[in-house]
């Protein structure tokens, strides 16, 4: 059984439900999730938070938060799974923010670095990841990181 497969089983057996907000990669986790026959059963929805003007209006991710430690941040990704799991009603959510490449980055962060979370009500754990690859590469990796997270973290509960 594949990854999606496996987490709709497990979403509807422990009968919880699923949000996003994405911004690296730009709706895919959503889009997978929805590949499977029956995900709404699940999946609430979510919010594409590209620019960071949908970051703090839409989600309310606090300006001086993207200022002092840019969009790529475990901060922000923080505020943006809480956020979503609140105004989506939801039990779990999901958020990213990374560089893709081929531009942007910084020393601290270079391209390929994407931060996940992963909300509850039980809190929020936040994952740091470095892919390589291309554009396209490293969004599918932060989104297939995205989706085991998710899977490892409702079944833990």
């Amino acid at each position: 059984m594949s990854l999606l497969n496996n987490l709709q089983q497990l979403c509807i057996e422990k009968g919880v439900s699923v949000a996003v907000a994405e911004s690296c990669t730009a709706g895919l986790i959503a889009y997978k999730l929805t590949t499977v026959s029956g995900s709404s059963s699940y999946f609430k929805g979510g919010v594409i938070a590209y620019q960071n003007e949908i970051k703090t209006k839409t989600l309310g991710v606090s300006r001086s938060i993207i200022d002092e430690k840019t969009e790529v941040s475990a901060e922000v990704v923080e505020q943006m799974t809480k956020s979503v799991l609140e105004k989506f009603d939801a039990d779990f959510a999901v958020a990213t923010s990374g560089y893709a490449g081929p531009t942007g980055g910084t020393n601290k962060n270079p391209i390929g670095t994407v931060f996940i979370a992963i909300a509850s009500a039980e809190g929020v754990v936040v994952s740091r990841f470095v892919f390589s690859g291309n554009r396209q590469s490293v969004v599918n990796q932060a989104s297939e990181s995205a989706l085991d997270l998710l899977y490892t973290k409702i079944k833990k509960q």
